[in-house]
């Protein structure tokens, strides 16, 4: 049994002001693709019955993460009227990057038109990232900062031969906006996350990076690039269902917090069986746990959670306290999980992505 880290955590002063959610306004339906499956109707309607997956955005090949988040906090600080020169930081957390070199949270910064006095930075997490980003913010926030601006998505599907083996393609692509303030009458944060680097090669892209640079021979006849993608649907599949729901379990034992008082909880939108497995085993009601989103939208990966609170409890966090369960679990391996409260927040419905 490999051993595995974990941080628990009880954060102050830290409080959620509004989301903005976007996704690409492409959409492909997994039937619209005839190669899948050999064109087997049976065999993709049980996928699609099993996995929850039907439809996916897809950004075009000119529109980047970084653009789906400059959308989404275009549209959070014009809804907040928050001056801009206010922001702290910055923190761009994200598996699809603009360049190597800067970070993309520079570009960012340029394009939303930040302070000088503002500190940015990337932080390279996919499906686990919106709750390590909240975690970060907040630790930004308990040491001097009083405003944070939480950029998370990501476009996995410019990963193009990530299902050259014709398994069901599943990642949607979206991006998200967060602001998060230091107020010292917020309710406190409870955090759990953990990682097992032992299982890094689980999902992973070989290429590109220094370990194995661009040559030649790494392009197919379209000129697209070939990223070594590979994913072990059977390894990732099988930590799901041995770490999910322990972690969460250790949270609701750690913060003295019972299942009863949660109004919603917001898992990755991994796989419609691997959420309904998880809700099953810590006797969660299934009307509290939203999948939907994965079948209209895809695994958005690190925004999966922030767009599946605008798609689905959208009204609920604008009206009203709302105490939430957030778990992102994937790439690394990493999961993590964090119990919050949001109160009357701006949140905006999951919107299709405009160019500013």
């Amino acid at each position: 049994m490999v051993q595995t880290n974990m941080v628990k955590a009880c954060i102050k002063n830290v409080k959620i002001s509004g989301i903005s959610s976007v996704v690409p306004p492409k959409e492909i339906s997994l039937l619209d693709n005839k190669n899948l499956y050999f064109g087997d109707k049976r065999r993709i309607d049980r996928v699609v019955n099993s996995s929850g997956f039907l439809k996916r955005r897809v950004a075009e090949d000119n529109v980047t993460t970084a653009d789906l988040c400059e959308n989404a906090a275009n549209d959070l600080l014009s809804k907040l009227k928050i001056d801009r020169a206010s922001i702290d930081a910055l923190l761009f957390i994200s598996y699809t990057p603009d360049f190597l070199m800067p970070a993309t949270s520079y570009v960012l910064h340029k394009k939303l038109d930040l302070s000088d006095n503002c500190v940015v930075m990337d932080i390279p997490q996919a499906c686990s990232g919106y709750v390590l980003g909240i975690y970060q913010a907040s630790m930004l926030l308990n040491n001097g900062c009083k405003r944070v601006l939480l950029l998370v998505g990501d476009t996995f599907n410019k990963f193009t031969d990530m299902f050259q083996n014709n398994s069901a393609p599943v990642f949607g692509d979206g991006g998200s906006a967060t602001l998060l303030e230091r107020d010292e009458t917020a309710d406190d944060m409870y955090f759990n996350i953990q990682s097992n680097g032992h299982y890094y090669d689980a999902l992973v892209c070989e290429n590109g990076g220094f370990r194995n640079p661009p040559k030649p021979e790494d392009f197919y006849e379209d000129g697209t690039f070939k990223y070594g993608s590979k994913m072990d649907g059977g390894k990732i599949f099988q930590f799901t269902l041995r770490e999910i729901a322990p972690n969460v379990a250790e949270l609701f034992k750690y913060s003295g917090q019972k299942k009863e008082e949660i109004d919603h909880f917001i898992f990755h939108q991994a796989n419609k069986f691997i959420v309904e497995n998880v809700a099953k085993t810590l006797e969660i009601p299934m009307e509290k746990t939203p999948i939907t989103t994965l079948t209209q939208y895809g695994n958005t990966c690190g925004a999966s959670i922030p767009c599946t609170i605008s798609d689905r409890i959208q009204e609920s966090v604008s009206q009203k306290k709302n105490k939430i369960l957030l778990c992102g679990f994937g790439v690394g391996l990493s999961w993590a999980s964090v119990l919050l409260t949001t109160d009357k927040i701006y949140c905006s419905p999951l919107r299709d992505y405009e160019n500013d």
